[in-house]
């Protein structure tokens, strides 16, 4: 696998910003120019693609936000949770991008790292069809730290001064292109709604148990090393709710059986991906631990190659789950 890396956007959105903080002048029409580039096209393809998580913001949209990401509030919740980061990243703008120059390349070992992780936590069969990645570092229009997408894997820049070390990097990267491979496993015919519901936390989940190296209520950590990457107010929360948030996924996927893939997946969007969850403003969404819980655990009790047989069969996972599971926090099959 190569790892090659876009950076063509960066100069001149850059550029742009720092004349506007100089100045004064926010020139639109070379902002449409900046935002009609080709990697801001990728950005737009997978903002606009309402089957993904975290979506829905077009051309007109992330011209406003630019045009006025300091003096108005937006109506998409997006942009609106993406104001104060980015107005933060603008008023620490040089300070900010000291820190770019760590992360435009990697070397032969980097690349080496991010094998040998992915080569841990996928298949077998997968692992030696990798295909080439091209990372996008740029000024992202969306709210995600980083995303992949088709053979992309997509950073922002205004959120890189949250990696402590080049380590975070790889292993974040590891956990995008782990996304790219389980995407292709989820929802697949035949696959029952309750079982798609449960695949729906295997996504950020087993990212987040292999590569953040989550240890969660009742689950040990994959490896002896540190976690990194993960929201420490947010996951203090998830464990203080465990019992709470546990018996409302036990009854939903009992609710998703009498649900359509469709429903299922609006019930994920709405229910356990969005920015502000039981009162508590989040980052990481309740996905992010209790899949790494249900799904770690097939992992840490069974191995990975019974953990991807059970995730495209996901009517195995019950059986499976509810012999390791900690007493009272079985589901009802």
């Amino acid at each position: 696998m190569k790892i090659n890396f876009n950076t063509e956007t960066l100069a001149p959105m850059l550029a742009w910003l720092k004349e506007y903080k100089t100045t004064g002048k926010r020139d639109e029409r070379k902002l449409r120019s900046i935002l009609s580039m080709p990697d801001y096209g990728i950005e737009f393809a997978r903002y606009g693609n309402s089957n993904l998580p975290v979506c829905g913001i077009n051309f007109e949209e992330a011209v406003d936000f630019f045009m006025h990401f300091d003096d108005k509030d937006f109506e998409n919740p997006r942009l609106q949770y993406k104001k104060p980061y980015f107005m933060a990243f603008f008023d620490d703008l040089e300070s900010r991008l000291k820190k770019l120059e760590m992360f435009q390349h990697l070397t032969q070992d980097d690349c080496a790292r991010i094998e040998s992780l992915l080569s841990a936590s996928l298949p077998e069969k997968v692992v030696g069809k990798m295909e080439d990645i091209t990372i996008i570092l740029i000024v992202s229009m969306g709210n995600s730290m980083g995303w992949p997408y088709q053979s992309y894997v997509d950073y922002d820049v205004a959120n890189l001064h949250l990696f402590e070390t080049l380590d975070d990097f790889l292993r974040l990267t590891a956990h995008e292109i782990h996304h790219l491979f389980v995407g292709q496993m989820l929802g697949q015919e035949g696959v029952s709604p309750e079982g798609f519901f449960l695949q729906n936390f295997a996504y950020e989940g087993l990212a987040v148990h292999f590569h953040n190296n989550l240890g969660t209520k009742y689950k040990a950590k994959k490896y002896p090393w540190s976690t990194c990457m993960m929201d420490e107010s947010d996951m203090a929360f998830y464990e203080a709710h465990f019992d709470e948030i546990f018996r409302k996924i036990q009854a939903d996927y009992q609710r998703a059986k009498t649900m359509s893939l469709e429903e299922v997946s609006d019930m994920v969007s709405n229910e356990y991906e969005t920015f502000e969850y039981m009162g508590k403003k989040i980052s990481q969404f309740p996905t992010y631990y209790f899949g790494c819980y249900l799904w770690g655990l097939i992992d840490l009790h069974y191995g990975k190659e019974v953990l991807f047989e059970t995730l495209q069969d996901p009517k195995r996972f019950v059986s499976l789950y509810n012999k390791i599971a900690p007493k009272g926090y079985q589901f009802d099959e």
